[in-house]
């Protein structure tokens, strides 16, 4: 199974952002960084701590 990350743009409403790598993000679904198993995605400890610090709205997303 891949994974992905992906939240709401603070800057555009309610439009979708995906996790690129690197601590950014992109709205291009195809240049998002996938991963093999949800535990991986949750491995970003960058982005998950957003969740608690910021209010971020993240959500692992399994393709399959």
């Amino acid at each position: 199974m891949v994974w992905h990350i992906k939240k709401t743009s603070i800057l555009g409403g309610s439009r979708t952002i995906y996790y690129k790598g690197n601590n950014s993000w992109t709205d291009n679904y195809a240049d998002r960084i996938t991963y093999s198993s949800e535990k991986n995605a949750k491995a970003e400890n960058y982005i998950w701590e957003k969740v608690d610090t910021a209010s971020w709205d993240v959500t692992a997303v399994n393709e399959g």
